[in-house]
């Protein structure tokens, strides 16, 4: 059983790439300041404006200048122990949480807890995992990453760290834009073509 689910980690975190990695900064009751990265994580909704991962207090992204220091958080260090001074990196003063953000990080968010979500195995009824649902209370974010507009992060200024499979990484490349297809504008000529066709709702 073991072996089965060793394998289906593998072939889920090759196969679903790129994956947009978080680097939490953590308090535990015992006042332990913590740094983590994390694969498992992605946005939900902008509203309310709430993102997932399997921890979340402040969660910085990885810019490819310091993979490293990211990386060395990624030991499997006692819970007890501080990883702050492994990383090199510089702890900076949050508005709404406890937990520093990383300084070094050019967009990071500060998030509270929305809600915890145990992922039970519905064969042998173990939490094997939980999903956390953290909603962002302030984003900071370095003028040097955003677009002309100032409205949005570009994300070549950015470079994110993205995760591949086993211990591959890899820097967001060129992007290229695809506009999304209007019904106002092309609807009446799918129609017509054929392509599609509108039901009234009627048996």
């Amino acid at each position: 059983m073991q072996r089965v689910y060793g394998t289906m980690y593998k072939l889920l975190t090759s196969g679903i790439v790129p994956r947009p990695v978080a680097f939490v900064s953590s308090i535990s009751e015992a006042g332990v300041k913590n740094l983590a990265p994390f694969s498992w994580f992605n946005t939900v909704t902008h509203n309310p404006p709430i993102i997932s991962i399997s921890c979340s207090v402040s969660v910085n992204i990885i810019s490819e200048t310091w993979i490293h220091n990211a990386n060395a958080c990624s030991m499997d260090a006692p819970p007890d122990v501080g990883e702050w001074p492994i990383s090199g990196l510089t702890p900076a003063d949050t508005a709404h949480v406890k937990a520093p953000r990383v300084k070094e990080s050019a967009f990071s968010m500060e998030c509270e807890l929305f809600q915890a979500i145990d992922i039970v195995h519905p064969e042998t009824g173990e939490t094997t995992a939980t999903l956390i649902l953290g909603r962002v209370k302030y984003i900071h974010v370095r003028n040097d990453v955003l677009t002309d507009k100032r409205d949005a992060v570009n994300p070549t200024q950015l470079r994110p760290i993205l995760r591949l499979g086993d211990i591959t990484y890899a820097v967001l490349g060129d992007g290229f834009r695809v506009p999304r297809p209007s019904w106002k504008d092309e609807g009446e000529g799918l129609q017509a073509s054929g392509i599609l066709s509108v039901h009234d709702g009627k048996l």
